[in-house]
């Protein structure tokens, strides 16, 4: 019965959590890489903001679901931005690898990637299109219409 009664209150609290939610709005795309950031991850501390930026290869097949993801942090009024800690994820969206090479906050340059991503943490700039996931993005074949 005590059993029973576990299963029973886990199966509950699971149903009960809310799933983690992604919004992955594309940012800027190269010919090699298409840059997205998860809208939902959008949060702020210790004087800056951030978010996940993924980087995905602009082109492969569906079924290559290689990316990388990483936390971006940007100091608004300082025109400021710094890499957090990113995971490498390989073609069966399994996490390869992890790098945290502990940089400091840097300029911002006019143009640059970090300029985007500043863009939408500090501007609210953001294109019309998002994706429920990076595994929708790539499986509807990495559109480049955004």
């Amino acid at each position: 019965m005590k059993t029973k009664l576990v299963t029973i209150t886990v199966g509950l609290a699971l149903i009960g959590s809310p799933a983690l939610a992604e919004n992955w709005n594309v940012i800027s795309r190269s010919s090699q890489t298409v840059y997205m950031l998860d809208l939902d991850s959008i949060k702020e501390g210790d004087g800056a903001k951030s978010a996940v930026l993924a980087r995905v290869p602009a082109n492969g097949a569906a079924t290559d679901l290689s990316y990388s993801a990483g936390e971006v942090f940007i100091r608004c009024t300082a025109n400021q931005s710094k890499p957090g800690p990113e995971t490498v994820y390989g073609p069966d969206g399994a996490e390869q690898e992890r790098i945290d090479d502990g940089y400091d906050f840097d300029a911002i340059a006019r143009g640059s990637l970090d300029s985007f991503i500043q863009g939408v943490l500090c501007k609210d700039e953001r294109a019309a299109g998002t994706y429920p996931s990076i595994r929708a993005f790539i499986e509807a074949g990495r559109p480049k219409t955004d």
